[in-house]
C-alpha cells in the first residue's frame, strides 16, 4: 500500500483506491452512502477480490493472485465514479501513448488515465 491508498495490479492493467476519497474509509462508517458499490461490483462483474475490511475495500487475495485471477473489469471504478465518490483510479498502459501526446505537444503519459 502506497500512502492511503491500495494500488494493485491485473493481467493488464493497474488499480489503485484512494482511501481519502472514499466515503467510507475517510468517514469510517459501515454503511456508506455509496453502498460499497465497487464491491458489489466486483463480485458481479469480476472475481470476488475486494471485500470490505474495517469500512474500506481491501483484496481478498494477494497482489499476485490478484494479478493471476481478475478478469480486467473496469466496474469497479464505474460503480464508484456513479456514486460521485472517485476514488478509484483503472491506468491502462497503451504503448506509445507517451511518445505519441510528447509529438503532438499533449499532456499525459503513457497510460489512458493519465494525467502525469
Amino acid at each position: 500500500m502506497a500512502g492511503n491508498k491500495l494500488e494493485f495490479e491485473t493481467k493488464s492493467m493497474k488499480v489503485v483506491i484512494d482511501y481519502d476519497k472514499c466515503e467510507a474509509a475517510k468517514k469510517n462508517v459501515a454503511d456508506p452512502k455509496c453502498g460499497f458499490a465497487c464491491v458489489k461490483a466486483d463480485r458481479i462483474y469480476d472475481r470476488s477480490i475486494l471485500k470490505i475490511q474495517d469500512n474500506r475495500p481491501v483484496l481478498t487475495v494477494s497482489k499476485d493472485h490478484a494479478k493471476k485471477t481478475s478478469n480486467e473489469s473496469l466496474s469497479w471504478e464505474y460503480a464508484c465514479n456513479q456514486t460521485g465518490n472517485k476514488a478509484i483510479k483503472i491506468l491502462i498502459p497503451f504503448p506509445g501513448l507517451k511518445e505519441y501526446r510528447k509529438k503532438m505537444k499533449l499532456e499525459g503519459g503513457d497510460t489512458i488515465v493519465d494525467n502525469s
